[in-house]
């Protein structure tokens, strides 16, 4: 059974790092990069716990209420009171939100009784219990967080340096999967509602970051996410962009998943940037930092970039390389790869390419092509987002599982400051673990809340 070991890769693979990606924080409501786009800010992403406090405060203007009668102020006017009287007054900014997905595809269950039957030798093999036989088209679950930066070493100056934090839970909701793995139930060959999971309450960052040298040089140490850190994309939050992996997650990269690490940037020119980590592979959301130190397998990455800034927009073009050692508990191999990141904005006019190539077996695909564009300031409403994207997958093992295309198209609206909703719709063509048919469609609808 030459797909056995495959198969069993993949599960191993989706089950670990691939299943516990993006970090909590208030979202980005707009395709561009990172306000600190050129200082040398570690976590440069729209997933990032500080670059988001510092959006989401950008969005609704970071300036305290105008004075009021106290008693004639609404809830909401109150809990911003409070968070700008904090951040003000004691350098701690923070903020809570919840954001839900409901997902549905055309086809269930790896091709329906046929595909229960393979499961169930599959799960024979690895010692596990048989699947129910009962096939299921439908996913939802939701993620609650609560996230927050206290800087208390030189605020408000480039040499800053601060606690980030996130604390969160993310479940099912009534469904028989979570969303994060509804793909293995449809056939596909990625996440296609990527970190939607189900896990405890648990710190899932907590870390340390200090700048030097008027604000080009920073390190953070502490448990934290190599997501975020790596692989830039202004789109690649889940929770408020694009749902299909292949436009966030990437799954031609071996991820280590919430572990301790130590990650720095040099900024030897005010627009290229130098970005290098260790990270602890045997990490997890609700586990400890200590397998950093007593495993001894690691997430290794160097990322080289060029942050754009032009009259007609901000971008940014940055060369990957990562390396990721073998897992003894999980069984699986070592694996390396570059990945090709591009993005410029031209108005409201937002493309982006992505390349990716891995070496072994740690990773799902051996190649992995996307790109995209995206609209913003859709119908004159300055926070509402239009996102298509394209995208074909090789996986790592081709003669045994054909390549995968996929594409999918949403439409954020940002309906208040606090609230959004983004019906999505995914195609994927040829998806390589369903034996029934040669096409999927999936629909999801997502809102969020932030404050």
């Amino acid at each position: 059974m030459r797909w056995m070991p495959a198969i069993c890769l993949l599960l191993t693979w989706t089950s670990a790092a691939a299943a516990q990606q993006l970090s909590g924080g208030p979202d980005s409501v707009k395709p561009l990069p990172s306000p600190s786009h050129h200082s040398a800010a570690i976590s440069r992403g729209p997933a990032s716990i500080s670059s988001q406090l510092h959006r989401a405060a950008a969005r609704r203007g970071d300036d305290p209420p105008a004075s009021q009668d106290a008693d004639a102020r609404s809830p909401l006017e109150r809990w911003y009171a409070a968070k700008d009287r904090l951040k003000h007054q004691y350098n701690f900014d923070f903020a809570v939100g919840y954001t839900a997905v409901y997902q549905r595809a055309s086809d269930d269950f790896i091709g329906g009784a046929q595909g229960i039957a393979l499961l169930n030798e599959v799960f024979s093999y690895l010692y596990l219990s048989p699947v129910s036989g009962v096939p299921t088209r439908d996913a939802a679950g939701g993620m609650v967080e609560f996230s927050g930066t206290w800087t208390f070493i030189r605020p408000g100056t480039p040499n800053k340096g601060f606690i980030a934090f996130s604390v969160e839970n993310r479940h099912q909701l009534g469904t028989e999967v979570p969303p994060q793995n509804l793909f293995l139930e449809a056939g596909a060959f990625w996440p296609t509602a990527t970190a939607y999971a189900d896990y405890d309450l648990g710190i899932y960052s907590l870390y340390y970051e200090q700048y030097f040298a008027d604000g080009a040089v920073g390190i953070r140490i502490g448990k934290t996410l190599p997501f975020t850190i790596y692989d830039y994309m202004s789109l690649k939050s889940s929770k408020t962009d694009f749902l299909n992996g292949a436009f966030n997650l990437n799954p031609a990269i071996s991820w280590a998943s919430y572990g301790f690490g130590v990650a720095g940037i040099v900024r030897p020119v005010k627009p290229l940037y130098v970005l290098a980590g260790i990270h602890d592979l045997n990490g997890g959301p609700t586990q400890g930092i200590e397998t950093f130190f007593t495993e001894h397998e690691y997430f290794k990455a160097v990322e080289i970039g060029w942050d754009t800034k032009f009259d007609f927009g901000a971008g940014n073009f940055h060369a990957l390389f990562w390396d990721t050692d073998a897992r003894a508990s999980t069984g699986t191999a070592a694996s390396r790869g570059i990945t090709i990141g591009a993005e410029q904005q031209f108005g409201r006019v937002l493309p982006f390419f992505r390349y990716g190539y891995s070496q072994g077996a740690g990773s799902a695909l051996s190649h992995l092509v996307a790109g995209g564009v995206a609209f913003k300031q859709v119908l004159d409403r300055p926070n509402d987002v239009i996102g298509m994207g394209v995208s074909w997958g090789q996986p790592y093992l081709d003669e045994l599982f054909v390549d995968q295309k996929a594409a999918e198209i949403y439409y954020r609206v940002q309906a208040t400051d606090e609230f959004a909703i983004t019906p999505s719709l995914q195609y994927i063509k040829d998806p390589p673990l369903n034996l029934d048919t040669d096409s999927l469609v999936l629909f999801a609808l997502r809102g969020r809340a932030a404050f």
